[in-house]
């Protein structure tokens, strides 16, 4: 599945996001870009990066409303999704 900058999505309820939300998928802030860099590096509001049994790919996304997290933390107002939990809103 393709998703570009402004891209509107629905972001289904998993173990990261357990609640799930919606948004816009856009370019990582500058900070979060600079924090990742060689191979794992954002390739503009996505990165791939090699997991334990299969390769992982995340799209960045600014939440409509901020989400908490698995752990409760938050809110967040953007974050890293990944691409099967990702559904595109009309």
């Amino acid at each position: 599945m393709k998703f570009k900058d402004g891209d509107k999505v629905k972001v289904l309820p998993h173990i990261w996001w357990p609640d799930g939300g919606t948004g816009k998928v856009s370019l990582p802030p500058e900070y979060v870009a600079g924090a990742v860099e060689g191979t794992d590096a954002f390739d503009s509001t996505q990165r791939t990066v090699k997991g334990v049994n299969s390769i992982v790919t995340s799209i960045w996304v600014e939440f409509d409303e901020p989400v908490q997290d698995l752990d409760g933390d938050g809110p967040y107002v953007s974050g890293e999704v990944q691409i099967e939990y990702l559904e595109h809103l009309q």
